[in-house]
């Protein structure tokens, strides 16, 4: 039994319909649109000797604009011939081309893809007719690399640019020598001038020199030396349990050597083998740890109920300064030093 549609019914598909055949011509025009197909396009040609990897589809651009793209590639008639790329350009760009515009084959980007980039040519000439062929120039990265060296070459040879004026003066090498030891000048004054800023009051208390803070020939000095091994695991900085007991036994002849003005450093050593930036690292953390146990524990910095002393970490990384010691600190390994002012 076949119904018939109601006219509501019959309006409501012829709509659906017309809207399905709209969908489908609108996909069928951006398709064609995309490959050129419907729009206002010429077609021009041009050979190269070697074309790097250029295949259909690969674009094709005229100062920049995306243009068009290869619709083919002919391989030569003979050995030794060009390969000849057909262009299809966009119509809204024939207005560009002249009569003695060039092709050539560039690399875009990091991955290396290819495009054919087209110099438009003189606005002198007359436009380009299509299905012309086109000059072809070749590609840059060799040729313009060789031109530079060969050039540079050329002058150095004649005395000609920066370094074959050098060459050929001896007043200008003079003059340039003048100017090297001027920098080192400067430089050497730029030190100083930073010495004298690390010794303001406010910034001192921030610079570590490790020489100055183990060298003090106006205090009396008492040092008591460690292996590495014996308060922490190797090039670590984590007090090990046999390690705070040893820094227990120090604490004791730490707050026997109180006298006023009396200061405590302690100071670790890397092993030369390491290397400098980490053993800097790992030597400043080993002292400050030492430090901290060894002033919440046992108070070695309170010299009174309000007076304190200090107590400076100092990681001297690889770097052991040459002084005078009583007795040479072991390597990798900490000194704990007294220094107390002599009247």
């Amino acid at each position: 039994m076949i119904r018939s549609l109601s006219r509501v019914q019959a309006i409501l598909l012829g709509a659906f319909v017309l809207m399905g055949l709209a969908l489908i011509a609108a996909g069928l025009f951006a398709v064609g649109n995309r490959q050129w197909l419907w729009s206002d396009t010429f077609t021009v040609r041009v050979g190269f000797k070697q074309i790097r990897g250029v295949e259909v589809g690969t674009r094709v651009r005229v100062q920049g604009i995306d243009a068009g793209e290869v619709i083919a590639v002919d391989p030569p008639a003979t050995p030794g011939r060009d390969v000849m790329l057909t262009l299809r350009i966009d119509g809204r760009l024939r207005h560009l081309l002249r009569a003695d515009a060039s092709a050539q084959i560039r690399s875009e980007g990091m991955v290396g893809g290819k495009v054919v980039e087209i110099d438009p040519g003189s606005g002198e000439s007359a436009i380009l007719p299509d299905h012309a062929i086109l000059n072809s120039r070749p590609a840059p990265e060799m040729t313009e690399l060789l031109g530079h060296v060969s050039q540079s070459l050329d002058e150095l040879r004649k005395g000609e640019g920066t370094l074959g004026k050098l060459r050929k003066h001896d007043d200008m090498y003079s003059e340039l020598v003048k100017l090297v030891e001027q920098a080192r000048g400067t430089m050497s004054s730029l030190k100083q001038d930073v010495d004298a800023f690390q010794q303001l009051p406010i910034v001192r208390s921030y610079v570590k020199d490790p020489l100055k803070k183990l060298t003090r020939p106006d205090c009396e000095r008492f040092q008591k030396t460690f292996k590495e091994a014996e308060l922490f695991n190797s090039g670590q900085a984590v007090l090990t349990g046999p390690g705070k007991e040893r820094l227990d036994e120090l604490a004791a002849w730490l707050n026997e050597l109180k006298p006023k003005g009396s200061e405590v450093v302690v100071a670790a050593y890397a092993q030369r083998s390491m290397n400098a930036d980490t053993a800097r690292i790992v030597t400043q953390k080993q002292s400050e740890a030492i430090c901290d146990y060894l002033k919440k524990q046992h108070g070695v910095h309170k010299t009174g109920w309000f007076s304190r002393r200090d107590v400076t970490p100092l990681g001297c990384g690889v770097e052991i300064p040459s002084v005078p010691e009583k007795e040479k600190p072991p390597i990798p390994g900490v000194e704990v030093l007294v220094f107390v002012p002599q009247n």
